[in-house]
């Protein structure tokens, strides 16, 4: 029960941080579906995201996995570097980043969760 709550909770902070990071940060009008690199942007975030979907509808959701907030700082690295590199003035990177600290922040926490309880 403790575990579905973290898990919730890790999820409502990702959704909340992109919004609020986004009014925070000015981070301009281009987006990258207006750059010609973006079906490779595209097929790059689903290709990691599967994993991460797969490992979501399968695992035990009582046990703490710290693979899936790791896999979640990877597609957000991927989409900060794929911003950064070609839509950099937007800045957008920059929140895209700041997820995946905050990613690798519960990767870490879970990480202690299981070093303590198992």
């Amino acid at each position: 029960m403790i575990m579905e709550g973290l898990y919730s909770f890790i999820i409502l902070v990702i959704c909340v941080g992109q919004w609020v990071l986004s009014k925070i940060i000015d981070v301009g009008e281009e987006e990258m579906r207006d750059t010609p690199v973006y079906k490779w942007y595209l097929l790059g975030s689903w290709a990691l995201l599967l994993p991460i979907l797969i490992l979501v509808w399968t695992m035990d959701r009582s046990r703490p996995y710290p693979i899936w907030p790791f896999l979640l700082s990877v597609i957000f690295c991927f989409r900060g570097y794929m911003e950064w590199k070609y839509i950099r003035e937007t800045r957008q990177h920059q929140v895209s980043i700041l997820l995946a600290a905050v990613s690798l922040c519960f990767t870490g926490l879970m990480i202690l969760i299981l070093l303590l309880k198992y």
